[in-house]
């Protein structure tokens, strides 16, 4: 990462790249959309993606590297949709999409991304509830949803995590006009 790299990124960079298993590149002045470089079949040992710190656009798509642990897009403001092609990357155990635009309803299907430890979604556009379907993520360390425009209850099921592995779990549950009511929060936002 922040090597001032350009351009967009093409799936054909990397069809020969086989062994890649980190592929950092956070803080530079990559845009476009993720299309094409998600397609790519030759990376099927990649374990670690961060793309931080960029200007991606668009929708984030399903990604097909099927060994993906780490997924970071963090920072990335034109990123606007996509949430829901994430849910076929069960590999994923940190997924971090904090400060982009999402602008969707905050999708059930996450639930199946049973290895997750840490989801950040924080400061975007989410709309909906806190999805019942979290309640599959056992294994999960950090919740953080603030900074969105999220409502109603988390449920009662979704709590129960505070009770295994979930030790920071923030929503916007703090002040006079917050939308969501969390009994299990660690920290609230506003």
């Amino acid at each position: 990462g922040m090597n001032k790299l350009t351009g967009t990124l093409s799936g054909s960079m990397f069809q020969e790249a086989s062994n890649l298993v980190y592929l950092y590149l956070n803080a530079n002045d990559l845009g476009g959309t993720l299309d094409d470089f998600a397609q790519t079949e030759g990376l099927p040992s990649l374990k670690k993606l961060r793309l931080e710190y960029n200007s991606f656009s668009g929708t984030i798509p399903k990604l097909e590297f099927p060994s993906l642990e780490l997924f970071y897009a963090y920072n990335n403001s034109l990123l606007t949709s996509g949430l829901d092609n994430l849910s076929s990357s069960i590999a994923l155990k940190k997924l971090k999409l904090s400060n982009c635009s999402l602008a969707e309803e905050l999708p059930t299907t996450l639930g199946s991304l049973t290895s997750l430890e840490v989801l950040h979604l924080n400061g975007n556009q989410l709309t909906g509830t806190v999805p019942s379907e979290f309640q599959q993520l056992t294994e999960l360390e950090e919740l953080r949803l603030d900074a969105n425009d999220l409502s109603g209850a988390v449920p009662f099921e979704v709590c129960n995590l505070r009770n295994s592995q979930l030790s920071t779990f923030v929503s916007d549950c703090g002040g006079e006009w917050s939308g969501v009511a969390c009994s299990c929060c660690t920290e609230c936002g506003t």
